[in-house]
């Protein structure tokens, strides 16, 4: 059983998930060149994270997140400050060529309170509050009111 992980330029790797995450982890951290202080996941084909960033250190086998002959898009977790949410940036180069789908999908991810620019292009229009309406003898009654404090 073995996993597709993609990333760089165009470049795959094929890993066995059979092992502990934190081996598998580690070595795909390894033979990506990410060096050892990055949090990164993966992103499946239907646009789904598996959270490997939350289970770094994880003595679970891989096998029970990861799916086999499955195809994988290594990505950057970078964590927000505070309350902030995490962000995540794909290690596959050119991912909106590639995949505009997972892309999309990965961009709400890193900002889930955004909205579909562009699939909704539905622009609200803001109403300015309506004034009443005044007529002439309105107009008139409430000039003769104004004269009348006047004096």
């Amino acid at each position: 059983m073995f996993i597709t992980v993609k990333f760089g330029e165009d470049h795959q790797i094929l890993l066995n998930p059979n092992c502990k995450l934190v081996n598998l982890i580690e070595s795909l951290k390894e033979q990506c060149q990410c060096g050892p202080d990055v949090s990164i996941d993966l992103l499946d084909e239907s646009g789904n994270l598996i959270n490997l960033s939350d289970l770094e250190g994880s003595q679970d086998i891989a096998t029970n997140h990861l799916h086999e002959r499955q195809c994988y898009v290594l990505v950057k977790v970078i964590r927000g400050e505070g309350s902030e949410p995490a962000r995540y940036e794909s290690l596959l180069e050119n991912l909106w060529k590639r995949s505009p789908e997972l892309a999309e999908r990965l961009q709400k991810l890193s900002n889930p309170n955004m909205k579909d620019k562009w699939r909704n292009p539905v622009h609200k229009k803001i109403r300015a509050p309506k004034e009443a309406a005044f007529t002439s003898s309105t107009r008139s009654r409430l000039s003769s009111q104004q004269k009348s404090r006047l004096s």
